[in-house]
């Protein structure tokens, strides 16, 4: 059966992150694994690394302002062709203050990340983000608007709803991206790995 994406509204304040194939293994097989991993433990790990988007100091602080507003905290994700593929050791251990360390939990597999945010169902959806419309929301960027931070290599962020839209002058002139996927995040919201 084909999953049809339904069209939902964006929320103030949400995780964005670029996704596709990791570590040699392609998008589809990815959910497919993801899907398990939540039918066997309850909770996905959904691996990262990179500077942004800093478990401790990002997401977890991130999470706590959405919750004081919104039920859920939502991660957005912008399916991309991606070439990544990093060392492929699975992390065998999670943190979720960077001192005590327990064991990944059976069922679950993460590759080549040192973060991963915690998620629940990775659902299809329809999602046109603006980022004109948004800022980053916590961290050394704050402020920074979403369109100018995501240039380069930037792949993820934390944003919020500006008070007003505004322009930022691209090469390409698309300021609205098309995003697939979105999940919502389970306490503790994202932890570091190893």
């Amino acid at each position: 059966m084909i999953e049809v994406p339904s069209k939902i509204e964006l929320p103030s304040k949400f995780l964005f992150m670029k996704v596709g194939d990791h570590a040699a293994e392609p998008w589809e097989q990815i959910l497919a694994r993801k899907r398990r991993e939540l039918d066997e433990t309850g909770r996905i790990f959904w691996g990262y690394g990179g500077n942004a988007c800093h478990p401790i100091n990002q997401v977890q602080p991130f999470a706590k302002l959405v919750l004081k507003e919104m039920n859920d905290v939502v991660l957005v994700m912008e399916f991309i062709h991606s070439n990544a593929d990093p060392d492929i050791v699975p992390a065998t251990e999670y943190s979720t203050d960077g001192v005590i360390w327990e064991p990944i939990p059976k069922g679950i597999k993460v590759t080549g990340s040192r973060y991963a945010l915690v998620l629940d169902e990775i659902q299809p959806g329809d999602l046109e983000v603006n980022l004109n419309w948004y800022e980053v929301a916590v961290g050394p960027s704050a402020g920074k608007p979403a369109e100018a931070y995501l240039q380069g290599r930037t792949d993820k962020a934390c944003f919020v709803k500006s008070r007003e839209e505004r322009i930022i002058e691209t090469p390409s002139e698309n300021h609205t991206r098309k995003a697939n996927f979105f999940a919502k995040l389970k306490d503790p919201y994202a932890v570091v790995l190893r």
